[in-house]
């Protein structure tokens, strides 16, 4: 892909992995301002996993998700995680971008 055909998106994406700083995509950062603002906080800060996919941007919150399914828009897959393996609850996943947010220790709560 050359410049010209980058989207601004694109663009700023490559700015922020040249300065080593990421940020989660539109769709999921409106999911993660709102959970900050209700008092979650932030395990890992948005950081790039090439997972799930290539330029994939990934953040944890230490809490479940507490805003609600009306944050969730069209564009991201919400689901509840049980498999150990992974170590979250909830996870978001970006329809477009594929970043990925998850919220909520499962190790923690199966102990409960």
């Amino acid at each position: 892909m050359t410049d010209k055909n980058m989207t601004t998106s694109h663009v700023e994406r490559d700015l922020m992995k040249k300065s080593g700083q990421f940020k989660l995509c539109e769709e999921l950062q409106l999911i993660l301002d709102k959970e900050l603002k209700a008092g979650n906080t932030l395990l890992e800060l948005p950081c790039c996993t090439n997972w799930p996919q290539e330029g994939s941007i990934f953040a944890s919150l230490a809490n479940r998700l507490t805003v609600g399914k009306e944050v969730l828009k069209d564009d991201v897959y919400y689901s509840i995680n049980d498999d150990v393996h992974y170590g979250w609850i909830d996870e978001c996943v970006c329809k477009i971008h594929h970043d990925l947010l998850v919220a909520g220790n499962l190790i923690t709560n199966k102990h409960k």
